[in-house]
């Protein structure tokens, strides 16, 4: 009987001892998602290179949705850029000709129209009349 209750005595002490450990696992835990931070994404990105948002979360010992929501308030202020191929997304920190490269198509665009546009009113027709083909009676 008293084998039985130190037993049992150990028993507690072992499941109290496993409780602590999981609490100071989770304190680090803790203390590892506090330090992510976006400018600790952004300091830990190389420009040029892409990542995707689990091997960010990887790197950083932290989940994949708390790395995601920070990501996306970095391509949300311009720090970073963003694609979206399939189901994963690629992220990166453009170098400094991409960003040149996208300052000049951003200009290109935005240039006044300075000639007559040609051929505009036939392609008008001819959409009217695509239209009218299809129409439903």
């Amino acid at each position: 009987m008293k084998a039985d209750h130190t037993q049992r005595a150990s028993s507690c002490n072992e499941e109290a001892g496993a409780v602590e450990r999981a609490a100071v696992a989770s304190d680090s835990e803790a203390a590892t998602r506090k330090r992510l931070s976006i400018a600790n994404i952004d300091a830990l990105m190389t420009p040029g290179v892409r990542y995707t948002c689990g091997a960010r979360a990887k790197q950083l010992n932290s989940n994949t949705r708390q790395v995601r929501a920070s990501l996306s308030q970095l391509v949300d202020t311009g720090v970073i850029r963003h694609v979206q191929e399939a189901r994963t997304g690629i992220y990166w920190v453009p170098t400094n000709e991409e960003k040149h490269q996208l300052e000049q198509t951003r200009r290109e665009r935005r240039k006044p129209l300075t000639h007559t546009l040609e051929g505009y009113d036939s392609e008008l027709r001819r959409i009217q009349a695509l239209c009218m083909l299809i129409r439903r009676s």
